[in-house]
């Protein structure tokens, strides 16, 4: 499985933990909700980024931003959460996870 989405960041919002903000972009008719870490990884409204989401490791990470592995955490018939040790990632809708399989997501900004 291998997925690529091309998103614009529409709103970034104080998360509730120190260093911790919530992102929500936009890939056509899907909406994806997640954590960014500011130590890690920033993001401001009107980004352009490209998200990975595969079950095998990428070959070349150098082009990504960020990339970390997790597994799907939870799923309803609207939408799927990917847990990356903790950095969650809400798909709406779903994108066609599966339990116990590792996923990889990456990201990096993109030209509009």
């Amino acid at each position: 499985m291998e997925l690529v989405l091309k998103a614009i960041v529409e709103k970034v919002e104080p998360g509730k933990l120190r260093g911790q903000r919530i992102a929500r972009a936009r890939a056509g008719d899907r909406t994806i909700t997640f954590d960014v870490i500011e130590n890690l990884f920033s993001v401001e409204e009107g980004d352009t980024l490209e998200i990975l989401v595969s079950d095998s490791r990428p070959e070349n990470l150098d082009p990504y931003d960020f990339c970390a592995h997790g597994y799907l955490a939870a799923s309803r018939d609207n939408a799927e959460l990917l847990s990356l040790w903790g950095i969650l990632f809400l798909f709406e809708p779903p994108i066609g996870l599966q339990d116990n399989v590792k996923y990889y997501l990456c990201i990096k900004r993109s030209q509009g």
